[in-house]
């Protein structure tokens, strides 16, 4: 126990030291020394480990491919074509819309269904004169049956479909390709799975898996044709653009809140933004809190047919008189936003010391998972059926009170009674309520059951808001409301965990209907917001870093700065001729796990331009029916096959190396083809001398998967990808580390005494083995929880060093 404490103690030991230090202006110094001896409540996971773990992660390109097949592509589809094109995306973006609020009302309507049934039992039980211990077994039995089943639908069906689903579509959205994360079998499991956990008894919200469902839902309608346009959806940009609306329609379904949906996929998701997306998105997810108002209020029986009512799957009440606050409150709600953003910093720290050891000793799916999800449920069950029982004079759960019902009911009810229940509740029984659900969410978010954390989040703040409001309302001093100071607890928790500010504040002003609250709760979320910042990342940026996901930031690291392309880039690169026989592509498709490879210039070298290995395996396989292949001394034309009936046998997506091999005659070896049609000619580059932080902004900015390095000769020296330039900036940082001294780093950004500028003559470059014969897409389907260890080998997108 001390061991597992002594890392939390440390930062509250520098305090007096921290005070002294911004006393007197020596903040920033003070920083610096104490950075490496105060641990972090962020994931510390060595360069190594991270480059191994990276090596069966893929990305996506989202930058304009100028191959003159595709150029003719757009061209062909200009004018009336592609009215038809953005005629349809307006359709379908309904139609997501229409999905999502589905979706989410099912998952509603059965979990409401589920969970009255489960206390029927018990009143039908209760009458039948049944003892305690006997409706305790009949309580407890349906809870792990149902954890059971959401558990075996993760470790035996779909690993992807644990959590929230929100840390996989932010990686999706920045460009991180994760097989499986986007199809019907996920979407299966993780609805089904949550409606079993949370009527289970266990702390999850339904929320997230929302958000994931609708993104599954939009993916599945980029495969659908536009008129005469054969799935010109699956394009990758026009696919990304898709599931951000999806995850939006997701959120505003979840909540009945189209703004704060947008706004969650804006601050949270969408790595790519711009105003004609963001309106896409409005539209998606304003048709999904349609649908979800139209159909939650008469299904539930609380309005009648073609009443757009205020029942939605997640909703908070409205309070029916005002609730004004004073100028001197304002004070109040900040404190509790610097309680939240600690709380919330706690909480991922101990989430994420229990993920480690998952990863370490649970694994992604299995007998040993299922019997964790087994185990816990028996824990939290057990506890919230017998806790409300202490010191209690009656067993009857329909006559507890509602202390007592915060332990049995669902996540959304006990929220709805912190906020607006009159009576006074007994400020002991919350206490107990709010730390216990703070360790059972500890427990359950990372589980292998679908489990969102908003909810949980909001409940824990909310009970403890409630305390601080009940005994503010008693002082008489200020006679605040306790429902509304239960409102800024949970505001402050769910910031203090995710660090959501802009669309956690709408979402809750949209769900409570309470926008004279704006201020309040912008207040509250900005100081969790800044407190949870100075201890680590959010909740779902640690879960992506414990995955060694190479996710691009907003912004990169400053250490970035020191380092050029040269640094970086592998050196090692498999290049084609413009003509190129048939046994070369084969051999450089099946010999390596490149994914893009430089055309250059037979005589000169030079670089021409960037061909992808998805575009030469299908150009491979449609020979026979476009003729593409010539004779290598030859003059004739090849014809070149059209990106359209690229789309129509699935592109992206490329072929096996079986199916192209299959469609090939001996003979075919020998021939050659004009790789030009297929290549991108004005793909970015940069010297190596360039400024790797310019790279990353790059990489950032236009959503690139590979960047070519030229020589001043324009000959391909290297090649980047964003797991070159993380691995490079890490590398920098443990080296910048060793040498201490401000001076120190400042000659070596200099280049004092350096020869070849950068990094002042220090070598920073990793080297990496290009003897992995494992698949990508094998590698990564277990990423849900834990990288394999298998090979040390780490391959990149375009190369191998």
């Amino acid at each position: 126990l001390a061991q597992v404490l002594q890392p939390a103690l440390a930062p509250f030991r520098c305090a007096p030291k921290l005070v002294a230090a911004m006393l007197t202006g020596e903040f920033t110094d003070f920083k610096r020394k104490s950075k490496s001896r105060t641990p972090s409540f962020s994931p510390a996971i060595s360069v190594d480990a991270k480059k191994r773990a990276r090596a069966g992660v893929e990305s996506v390109g989202f930058d304009l491919h100028e191959s003159p097949q595709f150029v003719e592509y757009v061209a062909d589809t200009h004018g009336t074509l592609g009215k038809y094109k953005g005629g349809f995306r307006w359709l379908y973006l309904c139609l997501v819309g229409l999905g999502a609020g589905g979706v989410a009302v099912g998952i509603h309507f059965v979990l409401e269904k589920v969970n009255t049934l489960k206390f029927e039992s018990q009143r039908l039980m209760y009458e039948a004169g049944c003892d305690v211990f006997t409706r305790y077994l009949v309580w407890l039995s349906i809870s792990v049956a149902l954890a059971s089943i959401a558990g075996a639908l993760v470790c035996y069906v779909e690993p992807l479909a644990a959590g929230s689903g929100i840390p996989e579509i932010k990686c999706v959205l920045n460009g991180i390709y994760i097989p499986n994360v986007l199809v019907l079998r996920t979407l299966c499991a993780k609805a089904v799975g949550i409606v079993c956990s949370v009527a289970a008894g266990l702390p999850c919200g339904k929320e997230g898996p929302m958000i994931h469902s609708g993104a599954i839902v939009a993916a599945q309608v980029t495969r659908v044709n536009a008129g005469p346009h054969v799935t010109p959806y699956r394009i990758t940009h026009e696919a990304r653009d898709f599931t951000a609306a999806g995850a939006a329609a997701g959120v505003a379904a979840a909540f009945g809140a189209p703004i704060g949906g947008v706004l969650f996929a804006v601050e949270e998701g969408a790595s790519h933004m711009n105003p004609t997306i963001l309106i896409r998105m409005f539209v998606c997810a304003a048709v999904a809190a349609l649908t979800v108002r139209f159909f939650a209020g008469p299904m539930d029986h609380e309005t009648q047919w073609g009443t757009l009512g205020t029942e939605v799957p997640v909703e908070f009440g409205r309070w029916e008189v005002e609730r004004p606050y004073k100028i001197w409150e304002l004070p109040i709600f900040s404190l509790m936003g610097v309680c939240g953003g600690l709380a919330g910093a706690f909480f991922n720290w101990l989430n994420t010391h229990l993920s480690r050891w998952r990863m370490a000793h649970v694994g992604p799916r299995g007998h040993v998972r299922l019997a964790e999800v087994i185990l816990v449920t028996l824990a939290i069950v057990s506890f919230n059926f017998f806790m409300p029982l202490v010191n209690s004079s009656t067993t009857n759960m329909e006559k507890f009170n509602v202390g007592q019902r915060l332990f049995v009911d669902l996540g959304g009810d006990a929220i709805n009674w912190l906020f607006h229940s009159e009576d006074h509740l007994d400020n002991s029984m919350l206490f107990i309520f709010a730390l216990s659900h703070f360790a059972k969410t500890v427990l359950t978010y990372g589980l292998g059951v679908p489990s969102g954390l908003f909810v949980p989040a909001l409940l824990g703040g909310a009970a403890f808001g409630r305390i601080l409001g009940q005994a503010v309302h008693e002082s008489g001093v200020i006679g605040g409301n306790p429902g509304v100071y239960a409102l800024i607890g949970a505001t402050a928790m769910l910031s203090g965990m995710a660090r959501i500010t802009i669309s956690l504040a709408v979402i809750l002003m949209e769900t409570t209907g309470e926008a004279e609250w704006g201020i309040p709760i912008f207040t509250t979320v900005m100081f969790a917001k800044w407190t949870g910042d100075l201890f680590g990342k959010s909740i779902y940026d640690i879960h992506i870093d414990l995955r060694s996901v190479p996710l691009l930031e907003h912004r990169p690291e400053k250490d970035m700065l020191v380092l050029k392309a040269k640094d970086c880039m592998a050196t090692q690169i498999r290049s084609l001729p413009v003509r190129a026989t048939v046994h070369e592509i084969l051999d450089a498709l099946e010999g390596t796990r490149h994914h893009g490879f430089p055309v250059v210039d037979s005589e000169t070298r030079h670089f021409l331009g960037l061909v992808e290995s998805n575009t030469l395996s299908r150009v491979l396989q449609l020979n026979r029916e476009f003729g593409s292949f010539v004779d290598p001394d030859g003059t004739a034309e090849p014809r070149v096959v059209p990106f359209v009936e690229m789309l129509r046998r699935g592109h992206p997506e490329p072929p096996s190396i079986a199916e192209v091999r299959s469609s090939l005659e001996p003979e075919d070896f020998s021939k050659a083809i004009d790789l030009l049609p297929y290549t991108n000619r004005g793909c970015y580059t940069v010297q190596e001398h360039a400024c790797a932080l310019r790279c990353y902004q790059l990489f950032r900015a236009m959503g690139l998967r590979h960047l070519p390095v030229l020589g001043q000769d324009h000959t391909v020296r290297g090649m980047l990808t964003r797991k070159d330039l993380l691995a490079g900036a890490e590398s920098a940082e443990d080296f910048l580390a060793t040498l201490g001294s401000p001076k120190a780093r400042f000659a070596l950004v200099s280049g004092g005494g350096g020869k070849s500028g950068g990094m002042g003559g220090a070598e920073v470059r990793h080297t990496v083995s290009d003897n992995s014969s494992s698949k990508d897409h094998d590698q990564t389907a277990s990423m849900s929880l834990s990288m394999e260890e298998g090979s040390t080998s780490t391959t990149e997108e375009g190369h191998a060093v």
